[in-house]
């Protein structure tokens, strides 16, 4: 008897070893954070999506031999020095919310009942994202479009912008800006092809202006530029503006307003001529 105890003990510490992801007597379920090993960017994303697809499923788990599903973001992303929550209903309830047709590669994608997420995966381009998933039992890649996934996606989140645009810097003539307070009912055509002379004909851009501050706001710029927003804070008369922009017509600075209803909702749509 105590013969096939000690044979039934030396099994079990060998099945916990092979499976890769605890040499000890079980899994370890404390939160280990990942040691920073890259500088966050797309090949360094891809290069830890790579290592981690097909690797095992465990619950409670976070790399680097096997994962869960917040846990595989919460190592890839700890692994570029980005520090985001845990779990995955935490890792939804912060970031900057982006809106499906403005994922980008790297943005965090997820699924729930609605009121709860329940898993996330990390969005790879083309309407597929890479995650650990408990049905298949390991990490792999699937569809934003697949029923199951389309019926209970609940949003995606950017903790940083890995597709970087570059910061428009226009040159402005402040002093014929018109901040038009009555902007959402603009007719869109009113001021189409306005020549202005001195400088001949000047364009109108249309922007979103999201407040004005007393300081410069980077904090407010830096989160519009992760979540793809061209922003940009203009001084006038030692005050900041905070803008989003140029679009070239009212319709489609309404359109920008309503995809992105968290960050824009309190925009209002103001002209600025530029030479």
């Amino acid at each position: 008897m105590i013969f096939l105890k000690i044979r039934y003990l030396i099994l079990l510490v060998l099945i916990f070893i092979l499976s890769g992801c605890s040499t000890k007597m079980g899994y370890d379920y404390s939160i280990h954070k990942p040691k920073v090993r890259f500088k966050p960017s797309l090949s360094a994303l891809d290069r830890l999506d790579h290592e981690a697809l097909g690797r095992k499923y465990v619950w409670a788990e976070e790399g680097p031999y096997c994962y869960d599903c917040s846990g595989l973001t919460y190592y890839n992303y700890g692994s570029m020095g980005i520090e985001i929550p845990r779990v995955a209903d935490a890792q939804f309830r912060s970031g900057t919310p982006v809106s499906r047709d403005q994922l980008q590669k790297g943005d965090l994608v997820f699924f729930g009942n609605g009121y709860r997420a329940t898993h996330v995966g990390i969005y790879i381009g083309n309407g597929m994202f890479e995650h650990a998933s408990s049905a298949k039992g390991r990490v792999t890649i699937s569809s934003l479009n697949k029923p199951y996934y389309r019926r209970h996606y609940m949003g995606a989140r950017r903790y940083y912008n890995f597709n970087p645009q570059p910061q428009f810097t226009p040159s402005l003539n402040m002093q014929r800006v018109n901040f038009d307070t009555s902007a959402r009912t603009l007719d869109e055509n009113a001021y189409s092809n306005r020549n202005i002379s001195k400088s001949g004909s000047l364009r109108t851009n249309y922007y979103l202006q999201l407040g004005t501050y007393s300081y410069y706001p980077g904090n407010e710029v830096e989160k519009l530029q992760l979540s793809g927003l061209n922003a940009l804070a203009k001084e006038q008369n030692g005050k900041y503006r905070l803008l989003v922009g140029p679009y070239p017509t009212i319709v489609k600075a309404k359109k920008s307003i309503n995809n992105n209803p968290t960050l824009l909702v309190n925009a209002k749509i103001v002209r600025i001529l530029k030479g």
